[in-house]
């Protein structure tokens, strides 16, 4: 058999036929071999990945299959040496759907066979970088994009997008923007009507809120234009930075539970020395005074001393705010804790008429935590909830497993009045308290405690009543 050569103008290569079918299947371009009687004898695997076809739906078939071309074998040849070097003939070829392409080709003639080089057929097949980049990047699934044309209709969207604006991509693609966030305001969209104008910004700080979730966004936005500047388009960017601006703000509260640890370690015994001399002569006044029937100045002693264990108490929860000592951090399964301290917690709520009620799952995963630490946490806020309840009421503890964080969720929920939203994000902050009594701390401490283990604590005023929601990793 002839060797298969390619021949214009000054070019001229020539390979033998084992020499050509092994460059032929490790080329980056599509090949394909047909003999006279038009059947084709050969494909490499490029040019079957663009035509969504398998060797062996095309090897023994007629090139017509493949080939878009009404002439003969003679007719397609002559037509394609009848090119330049300077310039190349155009092929049209059909996949396996029917659908129509073009591509660039040069042909190889050995006699009884030829071979046609598909030269930009690889474009199809192998995506250049930004190409898979733009993919990847509209996947990613914690950044936002949205797209739209001239006349602001969207042409593309992310799964964050359609998480956030709760539309599923298919029902909005091009269709008006002003569908997309129909009964929203001008200045609380994610995408301003002034953006295809040329108004853009870059790196706002926006809140989206939906379904009782509130999402805190990074947003960049800008126009797209045409090769000779006209505006054809614009995009959104938005990135999801909630849990940057949780760590953020739990960084924050620590430093300031450290100043206030740091303060009281110095100063804890300074004030403890001088309340106990004081106490212990309030004491001994006040059993003269009963001894001696003053009434009204035993009474004033009582309350002297009673103020006294308050400031004694609000020093002992300062010291709690600096590094406890010897914690022992070891395997422990919450749902153990929490029945350990369910009579306690029980009779609290029988003091004020508040059913208790467990709802545990029967298998935790093991958390790393001190128990005795873990029992603080949950009685403290178990005792808020109690006493949050006025008239009778529930408090319901619930534990859970979230499989894809890997945490343990122990949720306290009371049936009480709730916590007012203009508090809510001042609720873990140190000596800020609505009780009369309060000294601000007890959450405050709590929240150190889930931190210190990796955990979080989160407040949810969903529905009726309040929740806490306490998340232990787990590995």
């Amino acid at each position: 058999m002839d060797n298969f050569t390619y021949n214009e103008g000054l070019i001229k290569l020539e390979l033998n036929l084992d020499t050509f079918l092994n460059y032929m299947h490790h080329a980056p371009v599509g090949y394909l071999i047909i003999n006279r009687e038009g059947t084709i004898t050969n494909v490499n695997q490029v040019l079957l990945r663009a035509c969504d076809y398998s060797a062996e739906e095309l090897v023994n078939q007629h090139y017509h299959k493949l080939i878009y071309y009404n002439g003969d074998y003679n007719d397609l040849l002559e037509s394609l040496k009848s090119s330049t070097a300077e310039e190349l003939p155009r092929l049209i070829w059909k996949n396996s759907q029917g659908e129509q392409k073009t591509s660039k080709v040069i042909i190889w003639n050995a006699g009884k066979l030829i071979a046609i080089s598909f030269l930009d057929i690889h474009k199809l097949v192998y995506p250049s970088l930004f190409s898979r980049f733009a993919e990847n990047f509209v996947a990613e699934t914690n950044i936002g994009l949205l797209v739209i044309d001239k006349d602001q209709n969207v042409v593309e969207i992310s799964p964050l997008a359609s998480k956030l604006l709760e539309v599923n991509k298919q029902d909005i693609l091009n269709r008006p923007i002003d569908e997309v966030f129909k009964g929203v305001p001008d200045e609380h969209r994610i995408v301003q009507r002034a953006l295809i104008n040329g108004i853009t910004v870059s790196n706002h700080a926006a809140i989206w809120s939906i379904n009782n979730q509130r999402y805190d966004l990074l947003v960049d936005s800008n126009t797209i234009k045409d090769e000779v500047g006209n505006i054809v388009g614009a995009y959104v960017i938005f990135k999801d930075v909630t849990n940057l601006r949780s760590l953020e703000q739990q960084v924050l509260q620590n430093d300031r539970l450290a100043t206030i640890g740091q303060i009281a370690a110095g100063t804890a015994h300074e004030i403890r020395n001088p309340l106990t001399s004081i106490k212990g002569f309030l004491q001994m006044l006040r059993s003269v005074l009963s001894e001696n029937n003053f009434t009204n100045e035993y009474q004033y002693t009582e309350i002297m001393l009673s103020e006294i264990e308050r400031i004694n108490k609000l020093v002992n929860e300062i010291l709690l705010l600096s590094k406890p000592k010897d914690i022992k951090y070891q395997s422990v399964d919450a749902n153990k804790v929490l029945l350990e301290i369910l009579p306690i917690i029980r009779n609290e709520g029988m003091l004020r008429n508040v059913d208790v009620k467990y709802q545990l799952v029967s298998i935790l995963p093991a958390v790393i935590a001190d128990t005795e630490l873990l029992k603080q946490v949950f009685l403290n806020i178990a005792k808020n909830g109690i006493e949050a309840i006025s008239d009778g009421g529930t408090l319901t503890i619930t534990s859970n497993v979230d499989e894809e964080k890997q945490q343990v969720v122990i949720t306290i929920h009371d049936t009480g009045e709730g916590i007012p939203n203009y508090i809510m994000d001042k609720i873990f902050d140190p000596f800020f308290t609505t009780k009369e009594k309060g000294t601000g701390l007890g959450l405050s401490i709590c929240q150190k405690i889930i931190h210190d283990l990796g955990g979080s604590i989160r407040l949810s005023n969903k529905g009726f009543g309040t929740s806490f929601l306490i998340y232990l990793p787990f590995k």
